[in-house]
């Protein structure tokens, strides 16, 4: 029976959602299915939503997930709502968050490279990572020379270093980041005691150098809600579209 139940576990894992519509999001996370980030590695264009302005894009990088982590992706359910307000596309691009930082990263460059060169109308792009997804877009934004010009957006990464869940990844950048003159980079940092992943750390690992780069300090609350890691998305998402 328990080798049925691996079985079925396993197959079950290994179902993959073709389609990326904004209408099929569950923003009750007892309802959620994974649907977000349970799909093949690569670029999804996200559908279901009015675009009036194609000229640039936003491409957004989820974070680590443990093996067994029930909702992976729903964090980003209401920030990809958000987003969709702006109403330009937006893809998710999906990587092994079980690779380390300068692996994904090589394949992500290369992928981003690939993908101006087919998506030629886009004069601009905007790539915003969170957590792990957030390290990967720093490490991105010192690698980019194309002459399409990016805006950055790290949220709550820990860009100092990391050594997630005790795997061989350990990574730190003492040196800090020096950022590419053809992107505009900006980190924002949680407060470190308000954020599950970093507040058991002797140090905030989100406290690094920035070179050609700013950072923000987000607040510790939100109204009446801690701003944690998770919220941290959405709080950043809603922020730009004030600024419109």
């Amino acid at each position: 029976m328990w080798i049925f139940a691996l079985v079925f576990a396993v197959g079950c894992d290994q179902q993959k959602y073709a389609d990326f519509n904004l209408t099929k999001f569950h923003y009750i996370k007892k309802d959620y299915d994974e649907y977000i980030v349970n799909r093949e590695n690569g670029f999804h264009r996200l559908t279901g939503y009015q675009v009036a302005d194609s000229s640039y894009g936003i491409v957004v990088l989820p974070g680590y997930y443990p093996w067994g982590w029930p909702t992976k992706g729903f964090e980003w359910a209401e920030p990809l709502h958000e987003l969709s307000k702006f109403k330009v596309p937006i893809w998710l691009y999906r990587f092994d968050w079980n690779q380390c930082p300068e692996q994904i990263t090589k394949q992500y460059a290369e992928a981003m490279k690939a993908f101006v060169m087919e998506n030629p109308h886009l004069d601009s792009m905007w790539v915003m990572g969170h957590s792990y997804g957030g390290m990967i877009a720093a490490l991105f934004a010192e690698q980019w020379n194309d002459v399409t010009p990016l805006t950055v957006h790290s949220i709550a990464a820990a860009l100092a270093g990391t050594d997630h869940s005790g795997s061989e990844c350990k990574f730190s950048k003492e040196t800090g980041y020096f950022i590419h003159d053809n992107v505009r980079f900006t980190q924002w940092r949680t407060v470190h005691e308000q954020d599950g992943a970093f507040k058991k750390m002797e140090t905030d690992p989100q406290i690094t150098t920035l070179y050609n780069g700013n950072y923000i300090e987000l607040p510790a609350n939100w109204g009446d809600l801690r701003l944690g890691h998770n919220l941290s998305i959405k709080w950043v998402c809603k922020s730009l579209l004030n600024t419109l």
